[in-house]
């Protein structure tokens, strides 16, 4: 196919002094899979943004079906066919899967519903009824009626933003079959956004590289482009890390012991029966998909939630009904799943949610100097690479990618002895997840020991001495280091205990 279904030429946006586009060139051939890639801060969202209408250029082109659009809107590129599945689901859990696919005034299946619900089922693997509950799907089937409402709506150009993130390996071999299916059968146009380079290689035909906001490489060869290059197109001379596991283990610094969880509300349960020890100098790894309790033996173990039955114990002390400061006060460090909210203080400063555990340390700390606040900040800055801007500024106004960085850094930096690290490296670009491990093993070389939660295998894989598998609140599969096979891990994280 050789027809450019949407061309962007010369596309520059700034935010203040911040250049965040510059002289962009992005185009779409129809039924074509297309990848684009690209440290953080490198100006993907950005660009997203302008091709969903959120953003309107500082200068330069669209045209979309040859037609030129002089200002585009999101009203505007919902007529033209243009769709986007975000990150986090916007379903309505209350209603059936056929209520939120017909949700859409521009749904084009209204009169055949059933033919094409079956048809994209099929496509889809998704095998349930469309009378279903959304609240009653898994994650991977939530993220499959994500993409049907696309094509219910009569999107011609697909933008999916980390659509594998919260799929099992056999989940992720299925879309990457479904999306081919799309763009071959349907002309579908697709761009995946994604930090996994070993998926979007798999999965697209081209691929677009960012770097400091500029296009560097367009529509090259995805599978003739090895791993290696793409790397230094985004961002240099490609390093690899890798994770020696013979280190020294001490005593036993994290213990949880029978601890379930019930819904206060519905009392279900959502924790069944968890056990497990950490030594220090381990990695222990739990894998899952998200929403089978993850989150919520997160909180409990960060002191975060304290009504629940069991016992938690770092460094052999019961912190069970004890909150957060009580762990902080025994060296604990939480890097939690959601930065902006958990970790990271919304509507307050860069500055301020830099040096907060210092407040729980001292009465004087609410009075800390400007000059010590601005030295520690500024030691993050480089230490984490982080791009700060203006450190009076709203956290919010940092990018996702740096906000996590911030957040590790301050947890990082106090030499922690136990580490609760939940999705720790989620939306960082390769560069900055290789750093993250680093300090990670670094930390459990000086005896320190880790939990570490994650929905990435191949993170897992890399930095675990032992793997949990998570399903429906239960800890249904242990792996030692030797063991680990990624299929079989996948086949748990499915409930599939083999």
């Amino acid at each position: 196919m050789n027809e450019n279904i949407l061309e962007l030429r010369n596309i520059s946006k700034s935010f203040g002094e911040t250049k965040a586009l510059n002289n962009v060139d992005f185009y779409l051939r129809k039924g074509t899979i297309h990848g684009l890639l690209g440290e953080n801060g490198a100006g993907k969202t950005s660009l997203m943004n302008i091709i969903s209408g959120l953003y309107q250029p500082d200068r330069g082109t669209i045209n979309i079906h040859s037609r030129k659009i002089n200002k585009l809107t999101p009203e505007i590129a919902y007529s033209l066919g243009i769709g986007m599945v975000h990150q986090e689901f916007r379903l309505i859990d209350s209603f059936t899967i056929e209520d939120n696919l017909k949700l859409s005034k521009a749904n084009i299946f209204n009169k055949n519903f059933d033919d094409a619900y079956k048809k994209y089922s099929d496509i889809f693997s998704l095998n349930t009824d469309k009378k279903r509950i959304i609240a009653d799907l898994s994650v991977g089937e939530k993220q499959k009626i994500e993409i049907m409402k696309l094509i219910f709506n009569n999107s011609d150009i697909m933008l999916l933003d980390e659509p594998t993130a919260v799929l099992t390996p056999q989940e992720t071999e299925q879309l990457k079959i479904a999306l081919q299916k799309l763009a071959i059968e349907d002309e579908k146009t697709i761009v995946i956004i994604t930090h996994k380079l070993k998926e979007i290689k798999e999965f697209t035909e081209a691929l677009f590289v960012m770097k400091n906001g500029e296009m560097v490489s367009k529509f090259i060869d995805s599978k003739s482009t090895s791993t290696k290059e793409l790397v230094e197109m985004m961002m240099g001379e490609a390093t690899t890390y890798t994770v020696k596991k013979d280190n020294i283990r001490s005593e036993i610094k994290l213990k949880v012991e029978n601890v379930s969880l019930k819904d206060p509300m519905t009392n279900i349960k959502i924790l069944e029966d968890i056990n497990f020890e950490i030594q220090g100098g381990e990695i222990l790894g739990i894998a899952g998909v998200s929403g089978n309790g993850q989150v919520e033996l997160a909180n409990l173990i960060s002191g975060i939630n304290k009504i629940y039955e069991g016992k938690v114990l770092i460094k052999n002390e019961d912190v069970t009904g004890e909150g957060v400061k009580s762990r902080k006060k025994l060296n604990f460090a939480y890097i939690p799943e959601n930065r902006l909210g958990v970790g990271l203080a919304p509507g307050v400063s860069v500055i301020d949610n830099s040096v907060v555990r210092e407040y729980f340390k001292t009465k004087t700390a609410l009075h800390l100097s400007k000059s010590k606040t601005n030295k520690y900040l500024n030691n993050l800055v480089d230490k984490f690479s982080i791009k700060s801007g203006n450190p009076k500024a709203e956290i919010s106004t940092l990018s996702g990618g740096n906000m996590q960085k911030l957040l590790m850094g301050r947890e990082l930096t106090i030499n922690p002895e136990v580490i609760l690290a939940s999705q720790p490296t989620r939306g960082l670009d390769v560069n900055s997840v290789d750093k993250i491990h680093q300090l990670l093993v670094e930390q459990r070389n000086n005896g320190t020991a880790i939990l570490l939660i994650s929905e990435d295998l191949d993170e897992l894989f890399k930095l675990s001495n032992r793997l949990l598998v998570i399903f429906e609140g239960k800890i249904i599969q242990s792996f030692e280091t030797g063991e680990m096979d990624i299929s079989k891990v996948g086949l748990a994280m499915a409930g599939i205990n083999g």
